[in-house]
């Protein structure tokens, strides 16, 4: 009897693929080596550390000294401001902010709205108004200490 072989005949490649095989199984084996040598000693395989960073502080140079002088004594009271004998725009006091006494004006300012107007006030009651006048031409009144004055639109001069 003749006997049969049924196992295949092997390629001519196959038999170049021990070298290559083998090449692998020591590659693995030294790479596992390596690791398990790593893992051991973490420092041997580690770069090396990077340089301490050391601060150091200086003190600053002093602020300098300022001197500043002292205020002039006072004797403590106000200056005693005198009333004033001309004056525009605003409402004023009688004998503290302007003077008591006539005024005039010779109409409404230059660049304004073409209208002068002036109003003696008193402090208190229903009406404070106790006359007024708007002009387009030149205006006069009388103001008396106590009440006040209230101008708009001109100046008006004691006289």
């Amino acid at each position: 009897m003749t006997s049969t072989n049924w196992s295949p005949k092997p390629h001519a490649s196959s038999r170049n693929a021990f070298p290559l095989v083998a090449g692998l199984a020591v590659a693995l084996t030294l790479g596992a080596g390596a690791g398990v040598v790593a893992a051991t000693y973490p420092r041997a395989l580690a770069a090396p550390a990077a340089p301490a960073t050391v601060t150091v502080t200086a003190e600053a140079a002093p602020a300098p000294t300022v001197t500043v002088p002292a205020p002039p004594v006072t004797s403590g009271r106000a200056a005693v401001a005198t009333p004033a004998d001309r004056f525009a725009d605003g409402t004023y006091l009688v004998g503290t902010e302007v003077e008591a006494g006539s005024y005039r004006s010779p109409g409404p300012a230059p660049g304004g709205n073409g209208h002068c107007y002036w109003a003696r006030l008193r402090t208190g009651g229903a009406s404070k108004i106790v006359a007024d006048q708007l002009t387009t031409g030149a205006a006069r009144f009388t103001a008396r200490k106590g009440e006040y004055v209230q101008v708009a639109g001109c100046e008006f001069t004691h006289g």
